[in-house]
This record gives structure tokens, C-alpha cells and sequence, in this order.
């Protein structure tokens, strides 16, 4: 069996939960073969990283736009069509962000594809945000833009459709919503005709997950089970896995064990991560680490790619008895377990693996859209908050000066953890197998 798992980044929650299910997958048949796409790496090398450092850029600084951009505004959309004028905010954020990777690309290149660009995708995005951005001054703008935006996804989607004929997989396993929405038509014209699972890595299920030509959804939640049928995908269509989480969290040490393999002590320990970009991390440390009033120790997972890793390093040195420095790359079951909570960025597996662990988590750097679905996952079952960074250490004091209650908090979010997910989605994937086999066998015989 070939099986081919699609993702997109930025977020590495969606690939972490493809390799949990890739590595569920090799235990169980040592001889399968696998392969992992990453849509972004369809486009030119430049434009993909510009896209991604813009995604991280609205997130991190213009969260309002990046949220009217999840929830599918329509009058954003409107802009991105050329129908409407953009708004002030959306101009600043697209020039900049334009400057950022072409600096030499202006206003008076609108439209010319003959321009010193060094191949199509970079023409394509450069004249799209040109046209976004100049709209109102060029009267046959909104057509060009109409189509502009029916092209680049046209090119896409066909740029994935010739990978996954090339490749020639028995089963489409999407951990991304974009993948799995690109591949739609493709599987409405019959050209592809494997089945897809879509494995939403959040506790929430964004729009363009839903589609008829998506044959089972293995979701982490009867939550996202329910959003899925409001929004009209039968019930006979969606298992609830839990989100893949990788083998080491199947069976954590408890939280001595943890304590003793990391050195240390049993005072009461604080573990903040910011995901793999390390959104919001130092802004965490400063308000524990400066607080003084409690002697909690402070665990630190960084990415090496956080711009304030030189301040986190020096905070270590001088603050060697409260405050520790680990890669992002480190043990995390062993943190997490060695944790007494975790503070941080809610992504959808930084959430799952906390609450296997079972952790309460304290959101202090929400991004929205779909962190938003997992903060109310988290405030909905007694196993999280979300509370604003000055509010943090009170919050801590809080929690702590109660005992019962940070217990129940830790057995509510174990409650909620699925140790097995990866298991539990290659169970799923071994019965669309069988369901292949019978299908097979049963139209063999029809036609004897």
C-alpha cells in the first residue's frame, strides 16, 4: 500500500500529526510505502516563503485582518476581488509585505507579466497584490483580478493533481484544509480516484473542510464531529480519533519520573512553549521570570528561529535556580509531564499533546481563527484558560494557592486527551482498505 499525506505550512501541528500517523502506519506494516507533500513547496521557492512569512506576520501583528481572513469575510473577499476599494489596513499590510521580498517590484508594473520577474508564480503574486493594492486606479482592474485569483487556483490545483497522478498512492491523507479542498475537482472529474481522509489538526472545522468529494474526516473531537454535520457532512463520514499524536506520548512518565530524567526538584513548575515559531514565548517569560513573589520554576521550549532567543539565554544565566532553556526540539512528553501547567500559544497539537499529558493549559497569545475553536474547547471542558499576559502571574497565584482545584484541572484535561489517536486513524485507514477489497471483489463477481 502507497499512502500520500498532504499538508501545508506554516503551522508544523499538520505535519507533526502526518508523521504520528506515517510512524503508526510503518509500525504496523514495516513494508508500506509513504511520502509527504507539503502544497507550498508547489510554488517557486520564493514566493512559498513569502507566503508563509506573510501568514506569520498577519498572525503575529495584524490579527484582526488575519482573522477576517479565516472566517471568510465577505467584504474582505470583496477586496481581494477588486469589487470593493481595499481598506487602508490591507494596502499597508500586502506593500510591505511586497517590499519585504520584491523590493524592486512598484505600482508601474501593474498587470505586466513582461517584467523582470524570473518566473510565472512570482509574476502571478506580484500582479495580484498590484492589482489589489492599485485597484481604483485601473478601471478594468476587477476582471483581471477576478480572474488572477480563478488562476492561481486553477494552477494549484492542477500543479497537485499531476503530483498525486505521478506519485500514484492507494489513499489521500490531508492533515490541512487547503489540500484537501485543491484536490475536489480533480476528484469530482474522476481524474483522481483514491479515497481522501481529512484529519483536521484543531478543535474547531473551518468551512473549506467540508466537501462530498472527501470520503471519511477523523477528527479529535464529538465537537468537531457536530460542526461538521451542522455543516452538512453526514455522520456516517467522520470518526472521532483525537488528533495523532506522536508514539512517546501513548505512554508518559509520571510526573516524579519526569522530574528526576530532567534534575529537577518538586517545587511547582511552569512550562511555556510558543510552537515551532515561539509566538509569544519570551513575552511569557519576562512576566514569571521578573515576578519574584513565588519561587516557581520555569521551564522554556524555544524555536530557534524566535527573534529574543539572545534575551531568553541571558534570562537562563542569570536566573539559574527558576528558569530553563530548552530547544523546541527537546522531550516534550517529559516537560510536559514534568509540568505542573503549560503557558503558551494554543495550537491544535501543542493543545492535544498538554491535554495526553494531562495538563491544564493558560493561553496567553491567541492568534484566532482556529485557536480560537481550541481556547473554547479548552475553557468548555474545565481543562485550560485564556488569559492576557498582565493577568498571568495572578492567574498562576490563583491556581496554585488551590490544590483541588489545579488537581481536578489535571484529571479534566487527561479526560480529554487521545494517547492513541494514530492508532485509532490507521484502524480507520485499515477499514476504508477492507471496504476497497469487498467493494473490489464485489464488482468481480457482478461482472461474472
Amino acid at each position: 500500500m502507497k499512502v500520500l499525506f498532504l499538508t501545508s505550512s506554516p503551522g508544523y501541528g499538520h505535519t507533526r500529526a502526518a508523521e504520528a500517523i506515517d510512524l503508526a502506519l510503518r509500525n504496523r506494516y514495516p513494508d508500506i510505502e509513504t511520502q509527504c507533500l507539503d502544497v507550498t513547496h508547489l510554488l517557486d521557492e520564493d514566493v512559498s516563503a513569502a507566503v508563509k512569512d506573510g501568514y506569520l506576520r498577519m498572525t503575529a501583528e495584524h490579527p484582526e485582518l488575519y482573522q477576517k481572513l479565516y472566517d471568510m469575510d465577505k467584504d474582505l473577499y470583496r477586496q481581494l476581488a477588486g469589487k470593493t476599494p481595499p481598506d487602508k489596513e490591507l494596502v499597508e499590510f500586502l506593500t510591505e509585505q511586497q517590499h519585504r521580498w520584491y523590493p524592486d517590484v512598484n505600482e508601474h508594473s501593474l498587470f505586466s507579466f513582461a517584467n523582470s520577474y524570473k518566473n510565472l508564480d512570482s509574476a502571478l503574486i506580484n500582479t495580484l497584490i498590484n492589482g489589489i493594492c492599485y485597484r481604483p486606479r485601473f478601471p478594468a482592474g476587477r476582471l483581471v483580478l477576478q480572474g488572477l485569483l480563478g488562476l492561481v487556483y486553477s494552477i494549484l490545483a492542477s500543479r497537485l493533481k499531476n503530483y498525486v497522478t505521478s506519485y500514484g498512492p492507494d489513499l489521500l491523507v490531508a492533515t490541512q484544509m487547503y489540500p484537501n479542498a485543491l484536490l475536489s475537482r480533480s476528484i469530482q472529474k474522476g481524474v483522481i480516484t483514491q479515497p481522501i481522509i481529512g484529519v483536521p489538526t484543531d478543535y474547531g472545522a473551518h468551512g473549506v473542510w467540508v466537501r462530498d468529494t472527501t470520503h471519511l474526516y477523523c477528527v479529535g473531537h464529538e465537537r468537531v464531529a457536530q460542526s461538521l454535520i451542522e455543516q452538512g457532512v453526514s455522520a456516517g463520514r467522520i470518526q472521532v480519533t483525537g488528533i495523532p499524536l506522536m508514539p512517546a506520548f501513548e505512554n508518559p512518565p509520571s510526573q516524579a519520573r519526569a522530574r528526576q530524567n530532567l534534575g529537577l526538584d518538586d517545587r511547582p513548575t511552569i512550562l511555556i512553549t510558543g510552537g515551532q515559531c515561539g509566538i509569544g514565548t519570551l513575552d511569557a517569560v519576562r512576566q514569571l521570570v521578573l515576578d519574584e513573589s513565588r519561587p516557581y520554576r520555569v521551564l522554556v521550549t524555544a524555536s530557534n528561529s524566535l527573534g529574543g532567543q539572545s534575551e531568553l539565554e541571558y534570562l537562563a544565566r542569570i536566573n539559574p535556580d527558576r528558569f530553563r532553556l530548552y530547544s523546541w526540539t527537546d522531550d516534550m512528553v517529559s516537560l510536559l509531564r514534568a509540568a505542573d501547567v503549560v503557558v503558551g500559544k494554543p495550537g491544535g497539537l501543542t493543545v492535544s499533546e498538554t491535554l495526553a499529558c494531562g495538563r491544564p493549559f493558560i493561553a496567553t497569545c491567541c492568534l484566532g481563527g482556529q485557536e480560537a475553536h481550541n481556547v473554547q474547547f479548552l475553557k468548555e471542558h474545565g481543562a485550560g484558560l485564556r488569559v492576557e499576559l498582565p493577568d498571568l502571574p495572578g492567574a498562576l497565584h490563583t491556581l496554585f494557592d488551590n490544590p483541588d482545584e489545579l488537581r481536578q484541572m489535571k484529571k479534566r484535561a487527561e479526560q480529554q486527551g487521545h494517547r492513541y489517536a494514530a492508532k485509532t486513524v490507521v484502524t480507520q485507514i485499515e477499514n476504508l482498505e477492507r471496504e476497497k477489497r469487498i467493494g473490489r471483489w464485489q464488482r468481480h463477481s457482478a461482472q461474472e
